[in-house]
């Protein structure tokens, strides 16, 4: 089996063995990070790139918020009318504060404004409904 071009047809020629392939001539290679050096702080091995944007961080959420959320979770479970009212006062404080300072937590505060509304309207149904029911229970009584 031959070869295409004959025998001895190689373009390597051992003489011209220093010379570029094709008898190119390239530029010396310069450091493309050559302008942001600075001879008293050498930039460390892998450079500086400008800083093009990338992740940003989340707004800080308000903690008046997080706190109404948990007290109107509170005023539903455990404390029923004093840890509402809180829950309802502190929900309205955060979200005047959401607004003038931007911070998240707006969810937050909304949360605990609705649970802490329907946890006192629950209260107050159920001690409505219980001196009405003691009433009727004490007007059918009778003293015989």
């Amino acid at each position: 089996m031959g070869y295409p071009q004959g025998e001895g047809s190689d373009s390597f020629d051992a003489a011209n063995k220093d010379q570029p392939y094709g008898g190119q001539q390239y530029p010396p290679y310069q450091n493309p990070n050559a302008q942001y050096q600075n001879p008293q702080y050498p930039n460390p091995q892998y450079g500086n790139a400008p800083y093009v944007g990338g992740y940003q961080a989340p707004a800080a959420t308000n903690t008046l918020a997080i706190v109404s959320l948990v007290l109107a979770i509170l005023g539903l479970t455990f404390i029923p009318l004093v840890a509402s009212v809180c829950a309802v006062v502190c929900g309205h404080i955060s979200r005047g504060q959401i607004r003038r300072t931007g911070e998240g937590g707006s969810g937050f505060a909304t949360a605990g404004l609705i649970v802490g509304y329907v946890s006192i309207a629950l209260f107050v149904i159920i001690i409505v409904g219980a001196i009405v029911i003691f009433a009727i229970a004490a007007a059918n009584t009778s003293t015989y």
